[in-house]
């Protein structure tokens, strides 16, 4: 673990427990003068989602999440979605 130099306090990387409001990154976005898809393409990456051919939509991304922290909490079950 690196120190920083002037105040001597650890340097350490965003928790990967933690994710980012992606409402708020989006309209950031939008505010930029980011299109839609563009927007919403960008926050997925931001979350650790890999783009494709086709372009995320910012509910599909926030739909994906959802279920990424739920299986994370050990919510699904053995036969779910069978």
């Amino acid at each position: 673990m690196e120190t920083t130099p002037y105040l001597g306090a650890p340097v350490t990387a965003p928790s990967a427990r933690h994710d980012p409001d992606t409402r708020e990154i989006y309209r950031a976005l939008l505010v930029r003068s980011l299109k839609p898809a563009e927007a919403a393409n960008l926050t997925a990456f931001l979350c650790g989602i890999p783009l494709g051919r086709q372009p995320w939509k910012i509910h599909e991304v926030n739909r994906l999440l959802f279920l990424r922290e739920m299986y994370a909490a050990g919510r699904f079950r053995p036969t779910a979605g069978a």
